[in-house]
């Protein structure tokens, strides 16, 4: 296999599911934010997800305000933001197009399809319910795409390459989310096991859609060496 090719592959997967990494980590600031009580606190949750994504710079250079609209847009459609959901797809598409005689039908589908149905979207008209919609959708894109890669896909070096890049992206993420929850958004130690943190991990826990995995291995409560687990 040429190196040129397998660089593409390794990269597309990793684009893929970095799309769907950036959708979870928006949720999870999202949610928080619709269930802080605290003045202000609604803002900070948006701001520690980004620095878990390490976009914050780039964000602060643009924006003055954490908000739900702004973050939102920025995580999901700037261009500038080459994390951006947007960002990702994009990317993804260049280099499935690259390599388009490597992918099976199915997998090259999933991503144009997705790419133009995500390109059609008007930022402004995505709020309120229609944004979880979105972020389900994303999510979505992700698994289908995942689902032609190991159905049908031959199994030889370009597989493997495959597999390497979405497992490397999300070992990543997964380590980041555990960073923003242990060491950001937990204001005090004293706050370990209360209510904010069991909260927390929860909400954690389902955007990253392990919850349901997470009761049915371990039936105390959350505890954080269990989660990282």
């Amino acid at each position: 296999m040429l190196g040129r090719t397998a660089q593409n592959l390794f990269w597309l997967s990793r684009y893929i599911e970095r799309a769907e990494n950036m959708a979870r980590m928006f949720e999870v600031g999202y949610r928080m934010s619709l269930t802080s009580r605290r003045e202000g606190s609604a803002s900070e949750h948006l701001i520690s997800m980004m620095q878990a994504a390490e976009v914050d710079e780039g964000f602060n250079l643009k924006h003055k305000q954490a908000d739900v609209a702004t973050v939102a847009h920025y995580m999901l459609f700037d261009e500038e933001n080459y994390s951006s959901v947007k960002s990702c797809l994009l990317a993804a598409r260049t280099n499935a197009r690259s390599v388009r005689t490597a992918l099976t039908t199915e997998m090259w589908e999933s991503i144009n399809a997705a790419w133009l149905e995500f390109s059609a979207l008007r930022p402004r008209d995505i709020t309120g319910a229609k944004l979880q919609e979105l972020l389900f959708w994303i999510k979505q894109v992700s698994h289908r795409y995942r689902g032609a890669l190991l159905s049908t896909f031959l199994r030889d070096a370009g597989y493997a390459f495959s597999q390497l890049g979405n497992f490397v992206e999300r070992a990543d993420n997964t380590a980041r989310i555990l960073d923003m929850k242990y060491y950001v958004l937990l204001p005090r130690a004293s706050l370990v096991g209360s209510d904010v943190d069991v909260a927390q991990w929860t909400m954690i826990l389902r955007a990253a859609s392990a919850h349901r995995s997470y009761r049915h291995v371990y039936h105390d409560r959350y505890k954080a060496w269990n989660i990282a687990d």
